[in-house]
């Protein structure tokens, strides 16, 4: 049996997906899946060239729905390995990830989370993007409130990079992406913190994600607003009805951050997403956050980051 499936999406981007390709070693034992969403016609030839001369298998996504989460599914279907990783085509493997995952091909764990790291790509520059994974990841090794740190670890650590998962565990309780235009990976690593059993945490790094002004991650209008918005609602109600009062409380998921980020749409968006959490009861407010200092410190670190990936945003 193929050790590791490496299943990448692609859209536009052949000069950094042959980057990416080159971080990945030629193994009888990896199988690599890019899948095209539907490229313009001079990326499908370049696309073409470069699976002349580099190892992976090609598919295109016929399927009348485009998105990344369409495209990994049609990976998941045809993959092989034991061991499955998911790569964006604007990212990259760090040097020696092979043998670092190597070392877990035997452990009867369903998923290792590893540390991730980010740059800028503009500058070279280590990015701010990784930051929230990277501490799930410290937070999970430490003993302090070790509930909180594994229910975080389960249910926030939402990117599909940076882990290693069973295939025959996703195949089990059929985890797929959603296809949708935006969030597609919420829901598939949501379902997979539920219904893991074992996982293990590593400092090691093995991934590196990039800060691409005009990637769909920084990009801002309505529309993707609206499906993030939908799907973060959709992880809420899913994760209400499965854990108990008190660990849903403890995870502490919120509204927050989109009411604020709402902002950047117009001024009348907060009002409209103000409005639809409430219908579907999603906590807006800890009661915690009725203190103003603690209100002030939470809204400010969610401004510093917006102020800091602001340059990276675009409006379409």
């Amino acid at each position: 049996m193929l050790q590791l499936t490496i299943i990448i999406p692609h859209f536009n981007d052949t000069a950094s997906l042959s980057e990416l390709l080159d971080t990945i070693p030629v193994s009888a034992d990896i199988q690599t899946i890019v899948i095209d969403d539907q490229s313009d016609l001079s990326h499908q030839e370049k696309l073409m060239k470069l699976h002349q001369t580099k190892n992976f298998e090609l598919y295109h996504n016929s399927s009348g729905k485009k998105g990344a989460g369409t495209c990994r599914n049609i990976g998941l279907k045809n993959a092989k390995g034991k061991w499955l990783l998911f790569a964006d085509a604007d990212d990259y493997f760090i040097n020696g990830f092979y043998e670092t995952v190597q070392r877990y091909f035997e452990s009867e764990v369903d998923v290792v989370y590893f540390r991730p790291t980010s740059i800028i790509a503009d500058t070279g520059e280590v990015s701010s993007r990784h930051i929230p994974f990277a501490k799930l990841i410290s937070d999970a090794g430490s003993t302090v409130n070790s509930k909180k740190s594994e229910l975080s670890l389960r249910y926030k650590f939402i990117v599909p990079w940076s882990k290693l998962m069973r295939r025959a565990f996703v195949n089990k309780y059929s985890i797929d992406f959603d296809d949708v235009i935006a969030a597609n990976d919420v829901m598939f690593a949501t379902k997979a913190g539920w219904y893991l059993n074992a996982y293990d945490i590593s400092e090691e790094v093995i991934y590196c994600a990039t800060t691409n002004k005009g990637s769909l991650t920084m990009t801002i209008n309505d529309t993707v607003f609206d499906v993030r918005l939908n799907v973060f609602i959709r992880q809420y109600q899913f994760l209400r009805k499965r854990l108990s009062k008190a660990d849903f409380k403890l995870l502490g998921l919120s509204g927050r951050p989109l009411l604020i980020k709402a902002v950047d749409i117009g001024w009348k968006k907060p009002i409209s997403v103000f409005l639809k959490l409430k219908y579907h009861r999603v906590r807006i407010l800890e009661a915690k956050l009725l203190n103003p200092v603690r209100f002030v410190e939470k809204t400010m670190v969610i401004l510093r980051k917006r102020r800091r990936e602001r340059p990276y945003y675009i409006n379409k």
